[in-house]
């Protein structure tokens, strides 16, 4: 009997041991999902970037490995028992607790910190700052779509109709609908092959380059003016917009489009149009108001060039860290003024005259002054009335004096100091041009160039991963990381991390840093094709479409709003390159600034001119498109916040510019539709939405027409305010 005992207490015994290991030593911590979190949350706040009490950071987290000030280690690896961390966070004493004066832990993330030390205090990177490591072989968009669907218990919606196909993947790819020819063509079109035709022929128009631009320009903090209280006018600027719309257009791979941005001066024997691309980072204010102090202001816009290109190529807020380090991303306060040091010697001083410039041709201009060039040797008689005209037009095509960037001479290049606390006039260590040590190093020159060099050149885990996401949130609603400005360990996780992986090692590699490729294989995708109709139970699911069960749906940008309108009224001035504009907008608006120039509504059909075109001034920017959520382009936007109110309402309702197009688009339906009311209102929907109403809406409108004096005008109004109108279906 006694034997038996002992064999049961042994089995007992065996069996408490293996819970025991399986769930301390056996179940590993997952540093970044399970322990970062609960740093961040908790101890950060104290022991971080910002504030380092005791001379501990758990930011940096194996500094945490070393003695405090106290001479006591918060972190023994291996040993809960001996680690002070342990001991602080489970004391009740309120002179020893840990975190003092606030909520404790819960015991559940108590136990997570206990066993994550137990089991070695392992640190990895941020999922962020590691390589993409990924298989594509037999990979695509829809394969790790369906991957997920599956583990939700979801599965693809049907395809959407061809109407709504067709007019999706037109705002989407050129921020236009499709002419009532196009459509017409496209869907009595049978052939298997018609819908990526359709893709092509977008992908190859002049309007695409149009459409992505007006994306780039919010990162670009793009403006027709310096901002500030005087916000003078930049009359030349418009040339650099050019020069995004032929970028995109061309299909310029990415990584020189980064290249010339930010360094096409410092390029060997730079041509032209890569001086001119520079323009990128002279769209940072000028601050011309008597008392200012130039150097101040110089210094701000190095600060802003450096926020901005770590925003729109790094997905990293950074901004912050011109003051102190980070307070949760690892990166120190004197990394800043290392990345500060490579933009640190450009001429630009904060002048209001914006010096340097240069006088340049826009593409546009330099390729209409060729084809004129050749047609005059052609014509060869230059005495004649054509070729006196022809001169004439060709004189007439001439460039402008655009900011740009330009190194300051060798023996006059500044020194860069640390600010310390941020404040420009305290000066600490002396820092030379580097990048951050959690990125891999770089292995170029120590100027812009070889910043933008080192961001493209395929070794930077961000880069891509942050670029593709960009694309993929103009396509679909929503980004994989749907924090696109950023990717630090307080962005929101992606919610395919897989996806994101695949579609970041397939830009750079197999597309060769194509934009066209990669939103083609977007678009091709049966993820994108599907219908964007919701049951009751997908709603209940996935509200936000984060799991992509259907198609995207939102509503559309200011300046597809605005262009759709013009569009399908036909008042739409498709001319594409040229100055910015100024469409009709309330008189005394600009009263609100202290100016001397006027605002003066633009005739000949530039004022129906696509909105990226409209006039940019920063202290008072278009009313309408800012009720839409455009920003005002003081600094660099990654994401514009979609909002719902009134007021949008009222401007697409009243805005003389949709009142011009609602009477415009009841003309079409009259000339157009034919004799029969009906007809004209189903022409009309038609070009709106590329098919016809059903019977229940085409009651409402005929309703609305006999209950307004036969107004076709406002049958018009109604159509171009339908919800399905408005929003991307």
């Amino acid at each position: 009997m006694k034997r038996i005992v002992i064999i049961v207490i042994l089995i007992i015994a065996t069996l408490l041991g293996v819970w025991w290991l399986s769930n301390s030593h056996g179940s590993k911590v997952d540093f970044n999902a399970d322990v970062r979190p609960i740093l961040n949350k908790n101890c950060l706040a104290c022991h971080g970037g910002v504030k380092q009490q005791s001379d501990l950071s758990f930011l940096f987290v194996k500094e945490a490995f070393e003695p405090a000030k106290s001479g006591k280690r918060a972190i023994v690896p291996g040993s809960p028992r001996r680690s002070e961390m342990i001991k602080r966070i489970k004391s009740t004493d309120p002179d020893v607790m840990m975190p003092p004066d606030r909520e404790q832990l819960t015991d559940e993330e108590i136990e997570i910190l206990t066993r994550w030390i137990d089991q070695g205090a392992k640190v990895e990177n941020h999922w962020a700052y590691k390589m993409p490591n990924l298989d594509l072989k037999d990979k695509s968009i829809d394969y790790f779509i369906d991957e997920k669907l599956k583990s939700e218990d979801l599965s693809f919606s049907k395809e959407a109709s061809k109407a709504s196909l067709l007019r999706r993947v037109s705002l989407d790819l050129t921020g236009l609908p499709p002419t009532h020819e196009e459509a017409t063509a496209f869907l009595n079109n049978e052939g298997d092959q018609a819908y990526e035709k359709l893709v092509d022929r977008l992908l190859d128009s002049d309007h695409f380059g149009e459409r992505w631009t007006a994306m780039w320009l919010d990162l670009a903090r793009y403006a027709d003016s310096q901002g500030y209280q005087k916000d003078l006018i930049r009359k030349e600027i418009w040339r650099y917009r050019d020069w995004l719309i032929n970028a995109f257009n061309k299909d310029m791979p990415f990584d020189q489009f980064t290249v010339e941005q930010l360094a096409g001066d410092l390029l060997d024997n730079p041509e032209e149009n890569q001086i001119l691309a520079t323009a990128f980072h002279r769209n940072t204010m000028t601050n011309d108001e008597g008392g200012t102090d130039d150097e101040e202001y110089r210094v701000a816009a190095v600060i802003d060039r450096v926020n901005t290109t770590f925003e729109v190529w790094q997905g990293t807020t950074i901004s912050c860290v011109q003051c102190h380090s980070h307070p949760y991303d690892p990166i120190r306060h004197t990394e800043f003024y290392e990345l500060y040091a490579y933009f640190n010697n450009t001429a630009d001083a904060d002048l209001s005259s914006d010096i340097p410039k240069k006088v340049l041709f826009s593409p546009a201009q330099r390729t209409h002054r060729e084809q004129m060039r050749l047609e005059l040797q052609e014509l060869g008689d230059s005495l004649s009335e054509e070729f006196q005209t022809r001169m004439t037009d060709f004189i007439a095509v001439q460039p402008g004096a655009v900011q740009i960037m330009e190194e300051l001479p060798s023996d006059s290049s500044r020194l860069t100091r640390v600010f310390e606390r941020g404040n420009w006039l305290a000066h600490g260590d002396t820092v030379v041009a580097d990048t951050p040590d959690f990125l891999p190093p770089s292995e170029y020159s120590k100027d812009r160039l070889g910043l933008a060099q080192w961001l493209v050149d395929g070794k930077n885990p961000l880069t891509s991963r942050v670029i593709v996401n960009r694309f993929w949130e103009q396509i679909f609603g929503n980004g994989l990381v749907y924090t696109l400005e950023d990717f630090g360990t307080q962005g929101i996780k992606p919610t395919h991390p897989e996806l994101l992986d695949y579609l970041a090692l397939r830009f750079q590699d197999e597309h060769q840093w194509s934009i066209k490729s990669l939103l083609k294989e977007m678009v091709m995708s049966k993820t994108y094709r599907q219908s964007s109709e919701i049951s009751d139970d997908l709603y209940e699911k996935d509200r936000y479409n984060y799991l992509l069960a259907r198609g995207p749906r939102h509503r559309l940008s200011a300046e597809s709003i605005r262009d759709q309108a013009l569009a399908i009224s036909g008042l739409l001035n498709r001319k594409v390159y040229g100055p910015s504009v100024m469409p009709y907008q309330p008189e005394g608006v600009w009263n609100v600034i202290r100016h001397v120039d006027r605002w003066k509504t633009g005739l000949d059909g530039d004022q129906h001119r696509r909105g990226l075109y409209t006039f940019w001034r920063r202290v008072s920017p278009y009313p309408s498109m800012m009720s839409f959520d455009v920003p005002s382009r003081e600094v660099c936007v990654s994401r514009r916040i979609r909002t719902n109110t009134p007021l949008q309402a009222l401007v697409t309702m009243n805005d003389p510019v949709f009142v011009e197009a609602s009477e415009a688009l009841a003309d079409r339906m009259r000339t157009e539709g034919g004799e029969d009311i009906e007809d004209q209102i189903d022409h009309g929907y038609f070009l709106a939405l590329m098919e016809k109403p059903d019977d229940g809406k085409k009651q409402e409108l005929l309703k609305l027409y006999h209950d307004t004096n036969e107004s076709m005008e406002l049958v018009a109004n109604v159509i171009l305010n339908l919800d399905e109108v408005i929003m991307k279906n």
